[in-house]
């Protein structure tokens, strides 16, 4: 699904900015981050953790592209949409602002799983959150102030076995730091 289908399935939130003046874990956040607007392609590095995941082990370091899209025309928005590119295909998930420059947002995926000689493609069912903090913004040509930077945590805490197989599944978890590399 693109960003724009996507976006039309947004329920939108009324009202504006919800939260306080300080951001997770009670630390004060600079004021003019969480007025800026979320939008644009940004490119993350990050460092894994993960237990029985295949691919994947702790402290490897990774690169990912997440897409951010605003339906609301200027500014910060109460819900936004990720897209972000994973090894296997993609997903989009809906953030709520949860604070002055912070978003979370949880969702699903399924990845295969081999049982028995046989590739279950939806073998394994990974449930995931995702949050976001904007760490930098900056004013575009038109005077827009936008994020230019951010930080993310991605955390899977199990992962359920939907195989006729006995699996001992894992769970994986990253924390990335990213760069604006086109706006929205």
């Amino acid at each position: 699904m693109g960003v724009v289908a996507a976006l039309g399935a947004l329920a939108m939130p009324a009202g504006g900015l919800t939260g306080s003046a300080l951001g997770a874990g009670g630390s004060p956040v600079d004021p003019t981050l969480g007025l800026a607007r979320l939008q644009g392609q940004f490119l993350l590095s990050g460092r894994v953790t993960a237990v029985r995941v295949r691919g994947e082990r702790t402290g490897q370091r990774v690169t990912r592209s997440w897409g951010f899209a605003s339906p609301c025309p200027v500014g910060p928005c109460p819900t936004l949409l990720l897209v972000r590119q994973r090894v296997i295909g993609g997903d989009s998930l809906a953030l709520q602002q949860r604070g002055p420059g912070y978003y979370t947002g949880s969702g699903s995926f399924y990845v295969p799983l081999r049982c028995g000689g046989r590739t279950y493609p939806a073998g394994e069912l990974v449930p995931f959150s995702i949050a976001v903090r904007v760490t930098k913004a900056t004013r575009d040509a038109s005077g827009v102030l936008v994020a230019s930077a951010i930080s993310a945590r991605y955390t899977n805490r199990y992962r359920r076995n939907l195989t006729p197989c006995v699996a001992v599944t894992g769970h994986d978890a990253a924390l990335y730091q990213g760069q604006l590399v086109t706006g929205g």
